[in-house]
């Protein structure tokens, strides 16, 4: 399974060369995953990425495409998507602007109140028999909302994407907290992480490093958190945000992080979180350090 994914919601006003900076620096390093999705700059992400992949033909091969669609932003409504027509009228748009005729694994970005199953399952079967895309996920979807449309499916849902970090964990708290009138008791989870480990489905960690409005690192809000993240960095030779991909690499469900930097450098030092191995002591004194408490 993926460690890592490399996100591509930030690339939009990026030099060209700085594109392609980051998509080496992340094949040198193993990684070969690039996610997408059509809203992230209103589509300008794909063009640019597109545009690197079109400067050296030989990218298209070593990379692996990954995009969504079901989000809808126009001037009409803010809202979702899930129809037949909507979500094969979205791959072709991807794929022209991405330059490519296949997109590897294509995932649907948030659950449709409207969803008919049996449409998105019109959909997929068109597009993967059509050769348009191989494969197929979702993203920030309950157990019961992935349950209902794999029902459907004859392909398999494969990876959920869902924002989990070290401050931003509920699947994980309500887990410990089970039974518990406590904050941490809530079941925001619904029973996904289960879920997904039990049905092979990964589920691809976005925002792993975010707090309030910023990321964490660095962050004085978060000084307690700084504070052991550098000492663990000390300990292991790294840079903090390695500790903190560390952290959900340490998870049994083989989390993938997906990494949002646009910074090569970046993603040479937070790879190195792939060798290591945090205690259960570091693990659970990194949970709690933002304020938790165990049962």
């Amino acid at each position: 399974m993926d460690k890592f994914i490399q996100g591509c919601m930030k690339i939009k006003d990026l030099p060209i060369k700085d594109i392609r900076a980051i998509i080496d620096a992340n094949l040198e390093n193993g990684i070969n995953v690039f996610d997408h999705a059509d809203i992230y700059g209103a589509g300008e992400c794909e063009t640019v990425f597109g545009k690197a992949l079109k400067e050296d033909s030989s990218l298209r091969d070593k990379i692996f495409l990954q995009t969504k669609c079901g989000i809808v932003k126009d001037l009409s409504c803010h809202r979702y998507d899930n129809s037949t027509n909507y979500i094969l009228d979205c791959v072709h748009k991807s794929l022209k602007r991405l330059g490519v005729e296949k997109i590897d694994r294509l995932l649907i970005h948030r659950p449709d109140a409207l969803m008919n199953p049996e449409e998105v399952a019109k959909a997929f079967d068109r597009l993967q028999g059509e050769g348009l895309v191989d494969r197929f996920g979702v993203s920030n979807f309950s157990s019961s909302q992935i349950s209902l449309l794999q029902s459907a499916l004859r392909q398999k849902i494969e990876c959920n994407q869902v924002r989990v970090s070290i401050v931003h964990c509920p699947m994980i708290e309500n887990g410990i907290n089970y039974n518990r009138y406590n904050e941490g008791g809530v079941n925001r989870d619904m029973g996904t992480l289960d879920y997904c480990r039990q049905n092979g489905i990964q589920i691809q960690c976005y925002s792993p490093y975010k707090g309030t409005n910023k990321s964490f690192i660095g962050d004085f809000k978060f000084r307690k958190l700084n504070k052991l993240l550098k000492e663990y960095a000390f300990k292991y030779n790294v840079e903090p945000n390695a500790i903190a991909a560390a952290w959900l690499l340490k998870h049994p469900a083989n989390f993938a992080v997906i990494n949002g930097t646009t910074k090569a450098e970046r993603v040479r030092q937070i790879v190195k979180a792939k060798d290591i191995n945090l205690t259960r002591s570091e693990w659970y004194e990194l949970y709690k350090v933002v304020g938790r408490r165990l049962p």
